[in-house]
């Protein structure tokens, strides 16, 4: 694998989750970095007053400080600003973290020195990970807090993972382990303590981890939601009719119809119709009565299905009363078929998830962006001979973003919820059996999964708060108003992760109900062959989920008993990433 070049101008989001996934290694391009660290070094020979240089921190800032203790300063610095708590970062966010910071630094505007950016690319390139809690920004000066304890394992201090195993940094330092890769701390110099704690990377990193895991999780929730379009035999014009989707002119919108048109395309139950079921009753004999009989012939003269009467109760009560239950039941379904609309929750994804994709797209327009700022403290700008105190560690822009993410991830949850509901509600699934499961009342099938889906959806709520709605002021009120971005990206985590656990029932469900459905359909000679009958995208994604799971794959018990469930949910949830893929295959 080549390694990723990092020069502070064009790092991607799917660069940065190659390094923190995939363990990719970084290169770098040290071009920019040495006008803006000599200009630092000929101001601190000349005595000037530069902030953090110079001088104290925050509220510390009319606080001289001499030249010889200069260098004391940034360590203590971030000594004093490692003070996080709560649980580690993923190692993976640690990854994401180092790079994004690197990329930073490598911009040229915070005076950092060669040693120090070759020590942070050594870390990444030999999986030497800062132990970073989770807790403790507040999102404005930068993600000072968490910083400090990424930057601390430069000089040989701090916590840090390595091989799987938690370390003092001072202790990793003096073992074989570091002596085998040459780890070796560095001292810090003039502004570089500084230079790593303060900026938006925690918050840039989570963003950016929680982007890719949003993609994944709206492709999937797609599928998911085609698979039980499939099992309910949806209306197709809904989101295949390209004009309705135009004439409200919303991209999202007219994208995820789009989709939707892919995934469906070829399948021989989206958009079933009364007519056609008849026909086939008709055509191949199917009931027994003659009374039944005649009130089918009467209802297949008419040509044309949306002029067609719908079956009437007594026709289905006729074949009850006969016997002939898989008929009856069919031809409730087809009755079904005759109103010409879904409910909200089918024939509104392409709304409801495109609003959801629109406000993805925008945060990603941010979050790239991000990715590649000079967003530290003060900034140096050596050709103007300018040391620039603003405000570019300022969150903002990604609490913002985050805080909407939250929004829109949640509202994925909710509509997928409300499918879970549909479809094991006997008044409302289209004819299957309560609670998908053969026997109900003796089994309970996928009820309390609802339950448990809409206790997440719920948990999402609370969560879904805006975070940057909030500001409390910090070092005596001279950080006046704060972000709390990295709250809110941390945030859009836990509801991407809650919403991946409403999507794995959801799946199931969907999984549940094509496989009653075609059982259905064989009772009466329809296709129920699930590779002709679904659409080959839809077919795929139901093989996918339905091989994952050996219950699944062999034999039907699953629809006819109850069991234990949780380990189910559990290991759906986590094929979410592979299924995806086949979105990614076959759509874009």
């Amino acid at each position: 694998m080549e390694s990723i070049i990092l020069n502070g101008s064009d790092l991607t989001r799917h660069q940065v989750i190659d390094i923190a996934f995939n363990y990719a290694k970084v290169s770098i391009d040290t071009s920019k970095i040495e006008k803006s660290r000599k200009y630092i070094e000929q101001k601190v020979a000349d005595g000037s007053i530069v902030y953090g240089v110079t001088t104290g921190f925050g509220s510390n800032v009319d606080k001289h400080i001499k030249v010889e203790q200069a260098e004391e300063l940034q360590v203590n610095l971030l000594r004093s600003h490692a003070c996080g708590v709560g649980d580690y970062f993923p190692i993976e966010t640690s990854r994401a973290i180092m790079a994004i910071r690197l990329n930073t630094l490598l911009k040229g505007f915070s005076g950092i020195r060669l040693e120090t950016v070759k020590q942070l690319e050594f870390l990444i390139n030999n999986n030497i990970h800062p132990l970073i809690p989770e807790q403790g920004s507040v999102g404005a000066s930068g993600d000072l807090c968490p910083l400090s304890h990424m930057a601390l394992p430069l000089i040989g201090e701090g916590e840090i993972e390595y091989n799987g195993k938690h370390w003092n940094t001072e202790d990793f330092a003096k073992s074989e382990e570091a002596a085998s890769i040459n780890f070796k701390p560095i001292k810090l110099s003039y502004k570089e303590g500084l230079a790593l704690n303060n900026g938006t990377t925690i918050m840039a990193a989570v963003a950016t981890i929680a982007l890719d895991k949003a993609e994944k999780l709206l492709k999937t929730s797609l599928l998911s939601s085609s698979l039980i379009f499939e099992a309910l035999g949806a209306r197709k014009e809904a989101f295949s009719f390209a004009g309705i989707h135009q004439a409200r002119n919303h991209k999202g919108q007219i994208d995820i119809a789009a989709s939707l048109s892919k995934i469906l395309n070829g399948s021989s139950l989206i958009g079933i119709t009364q007519k056609e079921i008849v026909k086939h009753f008709v055509d191949n004999k199917i009931v027994k009565s003659q009374k039944a009989n005649e009130i089918l012939n009467k209802i297949n003269e008419t040509k044309e299905a949306s002029k067609q009467e719908q079956i009437p109760d007594i026709l289905i009560n006729i074949l009850k009363a006969e016997g002939e239950d898989s008929a009856a039941n069919i031809l409730a379904f087809a009755k079904k078929k005759w109103k010409p609309q879904d409910s909200y929750s089918i024939r509104c994804i392409p709304q409801v998830i495109g609003a959801s994709k629109a406000a993805i797209d925008h945060v990603i327009s941010i979050v790239d962006g991000e990715l590649n700022a000079a967003c530290d403290n003060p900034l140096i700008f050596a050709d103007e001979d300018m040391v620039i105190s603003g405000g570019n560690f300022h969150g903002q822009p990604i609490a913002l973003v985050m805080d909407y993410l939250k929004l829109a991830i949640s509202e994925i949850g909710n509509i997928t919820e409300r499918q879970i509901n549909k479809m094991v509600d006997s008044a409302t699934n289209d004819c299957l059996p309560a609670f998908l499961v053969g026997n109900s009342g003796l089994n309970s099938g996928l009820m309390i999964t609802q339950y448990a889906a809409a206790a997440v959806a719920s948990e999402n709520k609370v969560l879904v708060h805006p975070a940057s709605a909030d500001s409390i002021p910090t070092c005596e009120n001279t950080e006046d108003h704060v972000s709390m971005g990295t709250i809110a990206a941390r945030q859009a985590i836990q509801i991407i992760d809650n919403v991946e656990k409403i999507l794995a029932i959801a799946i199931m469900t969907g999984l549940y109900a094509v496989s009653l459905r075609l059982e259905q359909f064989a009772g009466v000679g329809l296709e129920s062959n699930p590779e002709k009958a679904l659409a080959p995208v839809s077919y795929e994604f139901y093989k996918t989920v339905k091989n994952s799971d050996l219950l699944y794959k062999n034999d039907n018990n699953f629809l006819k008993t109850d069991r234990f469930l949780a380990p189910e949910i559990k290991k759906v949830k986590d094929l979410i990433p592979v299924l995806s893929k086949i979105y990614d295959k076959y759509i874009n």
